[in-house]
Formats: structure tokens, sequence, C-alpha cells
């Protein structure tokens, strides 16, 4: 499976449109492209948004940035779409990021996926790899 998506630069930032599914429905979120975040992270009014609170953890989590020190929590979505690809079952870290972004899209998505990023054009080639 092929998908070509466009996105949003914000500075140095690739920012992408991505719906994440939770208990009470979806939210349509402008994520960060981040290759250096293992997991999936939503700030927490996402979170809160798609039905998700702290009582609906899986485990707690700590973020340490340069900046910071954030805890918060890991939950599973059932779904998150991103860059025409939708993938079942995913982690998300829910945590401030001390940004204005909705949160950002880590290897936990992206892993499954030949990415090809052209900046010029602003344009993301995604291919799912054959497992």
């Amino acid at each position: 499976m092929r998908s070509e998506s466009s996105f949003e630069i914000n500075g140095d930032l690739i920012i992408v449109e991505a719906i994440v599914v939770g208990p009470n429905g979806k939210a349509v979120t402008q994520l960060v492209l981040d290759t250096g975040s293992t997991l999936t992270t939503l700030v927490p009014r996402i979170a809160e948004a798609i039905g998700y609170s702290s009582a609906n953890k899986v485990a707690r989590s700590v973020v340490r940035s340069a900046v910071a020190v954030e805890h918060g929590y890991f939950v599973r979505l059932p779904q998150l779409t991103a860059l025409g690809c939708t993938v079942p079952n995913v982690h998300a870290n829910v945590a401030e990021l001390g940004y204005d972004i909705d949160g950002l899209l880590g290897m936990n998505f992206l892993s499954d996926f030949n990415i090809e990023i052209r900046m010029a054009e602003r344009r993301i080639l995604l291919e799912k790899l054959a497992l």
C-alpha cells in the first residue's frame, strides 16, 4: 500500500493532520512528525476530548526533555489515521509538551512504513512494509 500526503511547516517542524479515536469519539489533530520520538504523544486536552483521563491509563509515564520533566500516562488508541494510513491499537503517551501543538506522531506509528519526505514539494510518501 502506498499513500501520498501534504504537510505544513511551522518553523522547523513538519506538521501532519491525524485523526485519533478514543472511547468518546474522534478528533482531528495537528501532530508534529517526530522520528526522534519512540511513542506517539497527545497533549491532555486532546486525550480528554476523545474520552481519556489518567483513570484510563495503561501505565504512568515520564517525559524528559532538555528543559523539563513532565509526568503523564499511557493509553491505547483503538485507531490512529495519519498520512493516508490507518493503524489500529496504537499506544500513546499523554503529557504536556510545552508548545502549541496537539502532539507528536512517533515511531510506534511510523516504523511500519518506508517514508520519503520531499521538503521542497511539501509531500510525504508512505509505503507499507511487507512484514
